[in-house]
């Protein structure tokens, strides 16, 4: 069965009924209904069609950047370089188009995360025709440059990552020479030094503790707006956000 969901009123975001409060900026203030009560939404699906919608209506300036979450990907799992693992996932038309700045946000309010395709990425690993720009995945997960063949227009150029063609030549593994031919180059295997981590037991590593990262203030709250007037070749303040 699928989860239940609320919406922030402070910046929008769908979450999970079982959160105590959005999990994109803490705050615990739901939309509420006729009756006062938190308005609940059936599944994912009913937020995703209200979102979409909101999405095709934005201004023109949005739909114009070139760092929006492509209309054919607003469906797919994206992560945030910025948030890191510990933000979660969360899908591309929960990105927020930000007037203010005139740029796409992760949906976290106190994140740095800019632009599709540069702070926001899929989960999933995808190409994009560089004819008709369709994403699609591989023939059989196969995403060697060879392989590359657009299922909508034939087109066997495209842009993602891909994999490295193998190479069918087997190499012979190089030995080295001194000046003179005969002793072979390198310390003997009795004098190298050990690795630095060989001689540590398993048991003596320390988990890694996260440091508590510092947030950015709610661009909602604090708009971060650029000068209307710079001073000729003062550029130091152009671009306020610390990332």
């Amino acid at each position: 069965m699928s989860a239940s969901y609320l919406r922030c009123r402070h910046c929008r975001g769908f979450y999970e009924l079982a959160l105590s409060h959005c999990r994109y900026c803490a705050k615990d203030v739901p939309v509420m209904d006729a009756q006062g009560s938190p308005r609940v939404y059936p599944d994912r699906a009913t937020c995703r069609a209200i979102q979409i919608a909101e999405f095709e209506q934005l201004p023109p300036e949005a739909h114009e950047d070139c760092m929006r979450p492509d209309p054919q990907l607003l469906d797919r799992l994206c992560y945030c370089l910025h948030c890191g693992p510990e933000g979660g996932l969360f899908e591309a038309v929960e990105m927020r188009w930000m007037p203010n700045e005139d740029k796409w946000a992760c949906p976290c309010t106190t994140c740095g995360g800019r632009g599709f395709q540069f702070d926001i990425f899929p989960v999933e690993r995808l190409w994009q025709c560089a004819n008709c720009h369709h994403w699609y995945s591989p023939v059989d997960d196969d995403y060697r440059a060879s392989n590359a063949k657009c299922p909508k227009c034939g087109c066997t150029e495209a842009s993602g990552y891909f994999d490295d063609e193998e190479d069918d030549e087997e190499y012979e593994e190089e030995e080295f020479f001194d000046m003179e031919g005969e002793v072979e180059l390198g310390l003997p295997v009795e004098d190298e030094d050990p690795a630095p981590w060989s001689a540590v037991e398993e048991d003596e590593y320390e988990p890694y503790e996260m440091q508590e990262r510092e947030q950015m203030p709610d661009d909602i709250d604090f708009p971060q707006t650029r000068a209307e007037h710079l001073a000729e070749g003062d550029f130091l303040n152009e671009d306020d956000i610390p990332f």
